[in-house]
């Protein structure tokens, strides 16, 4: 742990605390998030123990509570539904076994008891990609409406069973539901379309119950309990079919 200098302390920052060794050999660290005095720490390698860690002695952190699950978050947000002290996590599912990620997964985690978390409820969109697992402001959730909002991409090299766009899920305090999809492009045009080469990060937002939502060549307004399309808007229209770049870039 180290501390943030303020004006007149210079530039370094200055080791305060440190932790026990965290995980098992070859494990890493996934995500971190600081709520008061509470620090939440994810680490990985085949799979996801989710540590609670009580900060009010910085100079002494103390380790509180463990949960050992399979796959690993690596965006952590908190959330409070009926009372309910929670966490959302984002990031990958994983064979128990080898480690290999398959997928997305959504977490949903009970920190109201710091020395027993637990996992209330998962989601996991096999073959499925979400840049919220390591772009934050890709990343929406509405406290009044229990809705999350993630973009989601999979590319199957084919025709059929390609997917860029958005998944509207209902949150509740056991439960990960999802509502509605987004896409962005159809499967066809993503396998066989003609693109330019810039494309745009995935964001989202929400007005007088519109969601907009923006990602690689085009934007997208939706009636937001609904998931009716209002508008559409694509960049790529009337490019010059002699430059094209695959809608994927790195796939």
């Amino acid at each position: 742990i180290f501390k943030v200098p303020t004006a007149g302390e210079g530039p370094e920052m200055r080791l305060t605390g440190v932790t026990e060794h965290l995980g098992k050999p070859n494990e890493e660290v996934k995500a971190v998030r600081f709520i008061g005095d509470r620090a939440y720490i994810v680490t990985f390698e085949t799979t996801d123990p989710f540590y609670v860690f009580d900060l009010t002695n910085p100079s002494d952190p103390k380790k509180l509570g463990e949960l050992e699950i399979p796959g690993f978050s690596s965006y952590l947000h908190p959330v409070e539904i009926d009372g309910v002290q929670l966490m959302l996590g984002v990031g990958q599912n994983a064979n128990e076994t080898t480690g290999r990620t398959d997928g997305v997964k959504i977490s949903l985690f009970d920190i109201s008891d710091p020395r027993s978390p637990t996992e209330n409820a998962t989601f996991v969109d096999k073959g499925a990609y979400s840049s919220a697992g390591n772009d934050y402001k890709a990343f929406r959730y509405l406290p009044l409406s229990k809705k999350l909002i993630l973009p989601k991409s999979e590319y199957t090299g084919s025709e059929d069973g390609n997917f860029d766009g958005f998944v509207v899920y209902d949150i509740d305090v056991d439960e990960i539901t999802p509502s509605y999809d987004i896409q962005h492009a159809s499967s066809y045009r993503i396998y066989r379309g003609c693109w330019y080469g810039a494309y745009m990060p995935a964001r989202s937002f929400v007005f007088q119950s519109k969601l907009t939502t923006i990602l690689s060549h085009s934007v997208i307004s939706t009636d937001l309990e609904t998931g009716e399309k209002l508008w559409n808007f694509t960049l790529d229209e009337g490019l010059d079919n002699t430059d094209c770049s695959p809608y994927f870039i790195g796939f």
